[in-house]
């Protein structure tokens, strides 16, 4: 059996024509029907009703839900093989989340790449726990990804190393109101409530946001009326004055510069972070190694 008939089966099925199937498939109709003799005489079974419009016997309908996920199967592991057998050495892969992707790594990658020589990158994005399950298994080489109280718990320092780069701050933003002033300020226990947009409990900064307001001398009033499992999500809705969002400044940066959002509350009000770098610390990778003594010998943590 070649791969081919089961090709031209399943184009077969998808035409109701032996010429249209033939024409797609770039050969003659004579040898195209001769390749789906040959597939039938290989199942043992008439697969087909040769009429017009072509319709599938039930033996046809039962083999061709098996050729698609043949197909399927087949050109899926084919692309994963050749994906690992073209992967260079020097390629390093890292996880991180979508923000971070956008706002952060574009900048330090080009930094690491002109303070300790080029390397390629390949990048996925995912929620910090999940990267975290990537980089324990071995599929990526790097996370970087937000400080939060639930990745520092799953983060077993026997296990994994990590570093601080750099630092970063949510900051409460809303839009502004006709007049060019907030459209909200935050409201304190007994007056009325801020409209908030809050964080899904999949996002890393959820846990550093609640435990900042928990933290506060005075209880904030805030009403959730929208909640998102996306940075982006919620800043597209406090960009339409939906509600209050505290967001990382390197996200809502661009926004504030075009007045598009305003920064609202005092100092107290933002929680500073920080952005790690973790690695395993059975990493054998020497690109990893490179990177990571060089972070740590301009950080001055490296005697």
């Amino acid at each position: 059996m070649q791969l081919t008939w089961l090709e031209d089966f399943v184009e077969l099925a998808r035409t109701r024509s032996f010429s249209r199937a033939a024409e797609n498939r770039f050969v003659t109709h004579p040898a195209f029907g001769r390749r789906i003799r040959a597939l039938e005489e290989w199942v043992g079974a008439s697969l087909v009703e040769r009429q017009q419009p072509v319709s599938l016997t039930p033996a046809g309908l039962l083999f061709l839900d098996a050729a698609i996920h043949t197909l399927d199967v087949l050109n899926a592991t084919r692309a994963q093989v050749q994906d690992t057998a073209y992967r260079q050495d020097d390629t390093l892969r890292i996880a991180t989340g979508r923000t971070l992707a956008n706002t952060f790594f574009p900048d330090w990658y080009e930094s690491v790449n002109r303070r300790y020589g080029p390397f390629s990158a390949s990048i996925t994005t995912s929620g910090a726990q999940e990267a975290i399950k990537h980089l324990s298994a071995g599929d990526v080489d790097l996370v970087v990804s937000y400080s939060s109280p639930a990745t520092r718990l799953l983060l077993d320092p026997r296990q994994f190393e990590t570093m601080a780069l750099e630092r970063e701050v949510l900051v409460p933003v809303c839009a502004p109101d006709a007049q060019g002033r907030p459209k909200f300020r935050i409201s304190v226990s007994g007056n009325s409530p801020t409209p908030w947009l809050a964080y899904s409990t999949s996002l890393t900064l959820r846990g550093v946001l609640a435990r900042h307001l928990s933290e506060l001398s005075r209880k904030l009033a805030l009403q959730t009326v929208f909640q998102a499992d996306s940075y982006e999500s919620i800043l597209e809705m406090a960009k339409r004055g939906t509600g209050l969002a505290w967001l990382p400044q390197r996200l809502i940066l661009d926004d504030w510069k075009q007045g598009n959002l305003m920064i609202v509350g005092d100092a107290s009000m933002r929680v500073s972070f920080d952005i790690c770098l973790c690695r395993l610390r059975s990493s054998t990778n020497p690109i990893v190694e490179k990177i990571w003594k060089g972070l740590l010998s301009d950080s001055g943590l490296l005697a």
